[in-house]
């Protein structure tokens, strides 16, 4: 082989190398344009889902939810109806309206005997006012229980509750043959003896997308990945043509 062909194969090679990388590099962006697109639809698709299950029928908690079982993520966010005695009271500081009243609430009908959490109204004075023993009926709103504390403070003092979660009352409980529920109601109507409660109700919510950004996010990086890849394809051929001018 000449030195002519020799360096005509050598440029061959360098020519077929710099494509090849342009072509997994513009692969690359592209994948992952594809990826935040996925992710996008994600969204869409997760945010459509809470929100039928949210607008759902009421249905009875003791047919979608059982105690010491962790709660079904297709089950939450629904509106549940249950009724019972509340068994004790407990204060959750700094949620997000405020103070809240938590009561301990013995499902009636259980199998086993359980309880279930109930947030039940935001209070102003620190001071809960649970009619503990007395025959209640609930419209509420089945919610995961809350993962992170939001008053740490009460770890240390032993009263009130760090966050909505009924792990928290395994060592409190005094009676131990009591199971609990995972997850918590958020109240929405309350009847004692039969006679509506006037409470200061917590807003309604659901649970957030467990899918991290927000819908408008992801289609801004589809965007930039899209472009990525349209230049890094593009540069040789600008590179090209820059260097024929020059030439």
């Amino acid at each position: 082989m000449t030195a002519k062909e020799s360096r005509t194969l050598q440029g061959t090679l360098i020519r077929i190398g710099q494509g090849l990388l342009v072509l997994i590099v513009a692969t690359t962006f592209s994948l992952l344009a594809l990826w935040q697109w996925d992710r996008a639809e994600g969204h869409q698709e997760l945010e459509a889902e809470l929100n039928r299950i949210a607008t759902s029928a009421p249905a009875s908690l003791l047919s979608i939810h059982r105690p010491q079982i962790a709660l079904d993520g297709e089950d939450a966010n629904r509106m549940v109806t249950t009724s019972g005695r509340y068994l004790d009271g407990y204060l959750a500081k700094g949620q997000e309206e405020g103070d809240y009243e938590i009561a301990l609430l013995e499902v009636k009908e259980s199998a086993p005997r359980a309880a279930i959490l109930v947030a039940r109204e935001i209070v102003e004075a620190s001071v809960t006012n649970v009619p503990i023993d007395r025959e209640v009926e609930l419209l509420a709103r089945l919610l995961p229980s809350q993962r992170e504390d939001r008053d740490p403070d009460s770890r240390v003092s032993g009263e009130g509750l760090a966050r909505i979660d009924s792990a928290l009352l395994v060592e409190r409980l005094q009676d131990q043959n009591l199971a609990l529920y995972d997850g918590y109601l958020l109240l929405q109507s309350e009847k004692i003896d039969g006679v509506e409660s006037d409470l200061n109700l917590i807003p309604d919510s659901i649970a957030e997308p467990t899918i991290p950004g927000y819908y408008w996010q992801h289609l801004s990086y589809v965007v930039i990945w899209s472009l990525m890849a349209v230049l890094t394809l593009y540069l040789p051929f600008y590179q090209r043509k820059r260097n024929r001018l020059v030439s």
